[in-house]
């Protein structure tokens, strides 16, 4: 077995739950983070070769899945549009802290692709706006307008959810994190 592959082998086994989990977060859907994930993986790994150490390859892996997302929603106009209909939605779990959550993930999947991928590597990852600039090869004044946007818009569309975006230059004290259904990042 190749280097690369052995890498691949081992990211997945210790790390493929928290590369899902942030590509549901993106993505909002099961279906769409199974595709998401696995568009990353091949744009990561595609030439035979890859990053080297697990560490590395998760990094590379999670920028895959920025990209590949915002790329996605870029030409997502020339692609046909789901219905809308929630016939296979779950109910929600009645305790508060899951109403909360689930209603905080449904505001985030409202927003633009590049303020959803600003604000959860905020909130996620807990990234400053510098890291994510970098991240996203955008300035750093252009992430905080687009959290500062996310944050208004989810304000006045669902409520207030405690997010501030004068914290993103320091990366704040606390963050809210956004977990997929079973389980924490």
């Amino acid at each position: 077995m190749s280097r690369w592959s052995e890498t691949l082998d081992a990211l997945m086994r210790e790390r493929g739950r928290a590369l899902y989990g942030y590509a549901f977060v993106l993505t909002g859907d099961a279906a769409d983070a199974d595709d998401l994930l696995q568009d990353a993986l091949v744009r990561a790994f595609k030439r035979g070769r890859g990053p080297e150490d697990v560490g590395a390859a998760h990094a590379y892996v999670k920028r895959a899945i920025q990209t590949a997302f915002i790329d996605t929603h870029r030409r997502a106009s020339v692609r046909p549009r789901r219905d809308g209909r929630d016939a296979d939605r779950v109910l929600q779990d009645p305790t508060t802290a899951s109403a909360t959550r689930d209603a905080l993930h449904e505001a985030v999947l409202s927003l633009p692709p590049r303020e959803r991928a600003c604000l959860v590597m905020r909130y996620f990852d807990g990234l400053a706006s510098p890291a994510i600039a970098e991240e996203l090869g955008i300035s750093a004044g252009t992430v905080r307008g687009y959290l500062a946007s996310a944050i208004e818009k989810l304000r006045r569309t669902h409520g207030d959810f405690g997010l501030d975006p004068t914290d993103a230059l320091e990366g704040g004290d606390e963050h809210v994190v956004i977990t997929s259904k079973g389980g924490a990042r």
